[in-house]
């Protein structure tokens, strides 16, 4: 894992819209929020986000990702430099892990599908350099049973891993924001309708699951190649046309047609985005190699 670099204000406040639509996040702010005024370290986003980037990390392992697990402690300590941030990353996702049971009692455990995850973080959290400070932590997180409304919290069962897309976890607010981006796209690039091989409404999805995705949203925002008419990321738009165009689809690919033609139906020369679109650190690309991959699943996950 690569040093963590603390979040802009704009990534703040744009993760904040689109987590606090999840009860468990929601549970964890006041204790997250404390933590980092007595610690000086991360705040309830960042913390979240890291768990979130995990998951994400876990999910891609289809087989024993359990194992994987047990290098986390090491690695995130790693990254921030931190015992007591590593313990804090590690007890939130246990508790996301946990909230996939499905009943309550002894066999509770048992029906919970991320159980081997479970039980390596459990045993992480246990060890005895870190077992106090792990204890606190969840009898704090325990101890949340109301609200700031004083309505008693009731989290409903969510598997984090089985989240497929990160809509399922925003407020209405945040989903108004990838709506507008979605609406864009689709005016813009409504050229290329013909060359779809796929149904209009499963492209909208793809590119709603695409802007919904953190750092891609941000990435959005930023006008690049300068001067654009478009007035966004134009170039990251091409980049996912290049990915849909390069991706089989029944007998031919998502989106047909030679590169020349899907530029001319944009309506602007995008042919070296499209043709580079994995030509990572170049000026043709904006996508890094992870949010690349991260693409290349929303597509495959739609027209599965």
């Amino acid at each position: 894992m690569e040093r963590f670099e603390r979040f802009s204000e704009e990534r703040l406040t744009s993760l904040r819209a689109r987590y606090r639509g999840d009860d468990l996040f929601r549970t964890w702010t006041w204790i997250l929020c404390l933590l980092e005024q007595q610690l000086n370290g991360l705040n309830a986003v960042e913390v979240w986000s890291e768990t979130e980037m995990i998951r994400q990390k876990l999910s891609a392992i289809k087989e024993h990702r359990d194992n994987e697990v047990e290098f986390l402690y090491g690695e995130l300590k790693n990254r921030h430099q931190s015992e007591k941030t590593a313990v804090i990353i590690l007890t939130v996702l246990f508790t996301q892990m946990c909230d996939a049971e499905s009943s309550e009692g002894d066999d509770a455990a048992v029906q919970n599908p991320n159980r081997a995850v479970c039980s390596v973080l459990a045993h992480l959290l246990m060890n005895p350099e870190i077992r106090s400070f792990s204890e606190q932590l969840i009898k704090a997180f325990n101890h949340r049973r109301y609200d700031n409304e004083g309505n008693k919290i009731v989290l409903p069962i969510k598997d984090y891993m089985e989240v497929k897309s990160p809509l399922e976890l925003m407020d209405e607010e945040a989903k108004v924001e990838v709506e507008r981006w979605v609406e864009e796209i689709e005016k813009l690039t409504r050229g290329i309708r013909g060359f779809l091989n796929i149904d209009w409404t499963v492209y909208d999805t793809i590119w709603r699951n695409i802007c919904a995705e953190q750092e891609i949203s941000l990435l959005l925002k930023k006008e690049q190649p300068r001067n654009n008419k478009w007035g966004f990321n134009l170039k990251l738009v091409a980049n996912v046309l290049g990915i849909l165009h390069v991706t089989p689809y029944g007998d031919g690919f998502v989106l047909a047609g030679s590169i020349q033609t899907i530029s001319d139906a944009v309506g602007v020369n995008v042919r070296a985005y499209i043709g580079n679109h994995a030509d990572f650190g170049s000026s043709n690309t904006t996508l890094t190699k992870e949010m690349h991959a991260k693409i290349k699943q929303f597509i495959l996950s739609a027209i599965g």
